[in-house]
């Protein structure tokens, strides 16, 4: 009784000091600056802005390390709340993996094929981007289909909405309606199980010890399907093992195979995209030309083509950080937004890996391993989307109906064995194309891949690697086009004008990976699980962690750790915060209603 009255004073009291200094409708931190006047910037675009020492704001409040959405939303985010931002990135544009780019006059899309659940997202997007971004759906063309999966000789259509994903399903598995049914709402609840990621900005251990004991013992839910497969747990609602692999045809999305995925995982994926599948109009680079000038309000910038090599960190607390050229930049706080193991095997100083607290990080890191990686195959056509008749959904293509066996024995031998692919078409998506490349189209094959099959090459200069690494691209090439391509858009062939193949090193230049990891860190159960390491909080004070990894993949798991890791920087997470539900999404869209 004595105990829980002394928790009700203390809730009181939290409530009492919460009106008594909180202005509302202002986040935390907020300080009210004029925009700054950016229009002496010179620059060929705003995406491509060179690194210049002479171009360092002044009185930086934090560094973002890498420019992929989880950097670049970070901190628009806190420059919203009128914070000095500085971005730095390696590659020569920033965007990470919304970033595009032109061969021989065509564009192509790098890592953002499609994006779900868009009314949520797009609310926070809208909260950093100079102006909304426009959303092409997928499918309007094609009955609302978004993704085809093509199992051997047959196809399945998964279409927008719950109601036409069930009946287009049942077309072909008519008896296994009341399964369909059973494995959607399943889905739906699964997908829902997010307190483990939000929980991750509480700033006392002994509630987050709570919100752990309470996932453990009443909320058994979540760690129950992080720790059983995608297969077993369909094949408890279904014993046709067609329409279970019909059901994990998205994997490609996660890539990890569905018996050995957990079923959160796939669950959020097919949850995300049961409603339909988006492109941005324009291109990806769209929202990150939208986002920058977001940062720039406040003094902020977002600097390309200069590495940064390593920490400044005295009595474990990080200063700023040292440029490849030896520049020192000084900072309140530092973000890494490459992923936990660039950051351990890049960023920290060989002198503090061995560090008891940083041992933790790297045991863990090493533990998990990287995610697949990928081999691309990006390709010009001459002609229109609709003369080529390209569809605007997704085509995952399994040649094998055992994924299991399919991806073993294509690692054993990716020249002969049979490859599984994913192909997409931005031209098709999006309804700007026509416009800006007339008479033209593009699409990208891409398959599962790993680093090892190209280390060989991995010491060489990236363009300038040898015929044999050369060769072994182009036996790559011709399977996708003529697998792929050709096979299921036959009138592309003869026009094709040019095609450029990636591979893991690729991913490893450009983005600055170190095993051409897609997805950053595995998404296995070893990292679902593990509430206190991969936080955006680190044991080095004033250092975060953003990105993919603090969350969950893909670009929507990115733009989230970019949400939770400004909510760390903020200072929020509180016990109040908590019991008032209050955020800094729900501060800025009051604060802008307000306005």
């Amino acid at each position: 009784m004595i105990v829980a009255l002394i928790i009700i004073a203390f809730i009181i009291e939290a409530i009492y000091k919460y009106f008594i200094n909180y202005s509302y409708g202002n986040p935390k931190q907020y300080t009210n600056r004029s925009k700054y006047d950016t229009s002496h910037y010179k620059r060929s675009c705003i995406t491509r802005d060179r690194y210049n020492k002479n171009k360092i704001p002044n009185a930086i409040d934090t560094i973002v390390i890498g420019s992929g959405i989880g950097g670049l939303s970070c901190g628009a985010y806190l420059s919203k709340v009128g914070k000095t931002v500085l971005v730095l990135e390696q590659h020569y544009i920033a965007g990470g993996c919304c970033h595009v780019f032109e061969e021989k006059g065509i564009e192509h899309e790098t890592g953002i094929h499609y994006v779900g659940n868009i009314n949520k997202w797009k609310l926070m997007l809208d909260l950093i981007t100079t102006k909304p971004i426009e959303w092409c759906k997928m499918g309007d063309k094609n009955d609302l289909v978004y993704d085809e999966i093509h199992i051997e000789d047959k196809t399945y259509l998964f279409k927008a909405g719950e109601s036409n994903f069930i009946n287009e399903l049942t077309k072909s598995f008519s008896e296994e309606r009341e399964n369909i049914v059973k494995y959607v709402e399943l889905v739906k609840k699964v997908s829902s199980l997010n307190l483990f990621f939000n929980s991750k900005i509480i700033k006392s251990k002994w509630i987050r010890y709570l919100v752990d004991i309470y996932l453990k013992y009443w909320e058994k839910d979540y760690y129950t399907y992080i720790n059983r497969t995608t297969y077993n747990v369909i094949s408890e609602i279904t014993n046709n093992e067609e329409l279970i692999r019909v059901l994990c045809g998205q994997f490609g999305d996660y890539g990890i195979t569905p018996k050995k995925s957990n079923f959160f995982l796939h669950a959020s994926i097919v949850n995300h995209y049961l409603n339909g599948g988006y492109f941005p109009k324009g291109g990806p680079s769209e929202i990150t030309k939208h986002i920058i000038p977001t940062i720039e309000e406040h003094g902020g910038r977002v600097l390309v083509g200069k590495k940064v090599e390593n920490l400044i960190i005295e009595n474990n607390t990080v200063k700023g950080v040292i440029m490849e050229n030896g520049d020192k930049i000084y900072s309140k706080n530092v973000v890494s937004g490459i992923g936990l193991n660039s950051t351990l095997n890049s960023l920290i100083p060989s002198e503090l890996l061995e560090s008891k607290n940083i041992k933790n990080y790297t045991t863990l890191n090493n533990k998990i391993g990287n995610s697949t990686s990928f081999i691309y195959c990006f390709v010009n056509l001459d002609g229109t989307s609709d003369e080529l008749e390209l569809r605007n959904s997704n085509l995952w293509i399994y040649p094998n109906k055992d994924y299991e066996s399919l991806v073993t024995d294509f690692e054993k031998d990716i020249t002969k064995n049979p490859i599984p692919m994913f192909i997409s078409s931005s031209s098709a998506k999006d309804t700007s194309w026509e416009n800006r490349y007339p008479g033209k189209s593009n699409a990208i094959i891409l398959s599962m891949a790993k680093k090892e099959w190209f280390s060989s090459w991995e010491h060489e200069t990236s363009t300038k690697r040898d015929a044999e690494y050369k060769e072994l691209k182009e036996v790559l090439a011709q399977r996708m086009l003529n697998e792929g391509l050709y096979k299921y858009y036959p009138k592309t062939k003869g026009k094709v004008t040019h095609y450029e193949m990636a591979t893991p090193l690729t991913n490893n230049h450009y983005l600055g990976c170190l095993d051409g990891e897609g997805y950053g860190l595995e998404s296995n159960t070893l990292r679902y699980s593990n509430m206190e390491v991969i936080k955006p909080s680190t044991v080095i004070n004033n250092f975060y962690l953003t990105g993919q990894d603090v969350c969950m993949l893909g670009f929507t798991g990115a733009l989230m750790g970019g949400v939770l890791t400004a909510h760390s920087i903020l200072g929020y997470g509180t016990l109040t915060d908590l019991i008032l539900n209050r955020n800094l999404i729900n501060d800025l869209n009051s604060r802008t209603l307000e306005k």
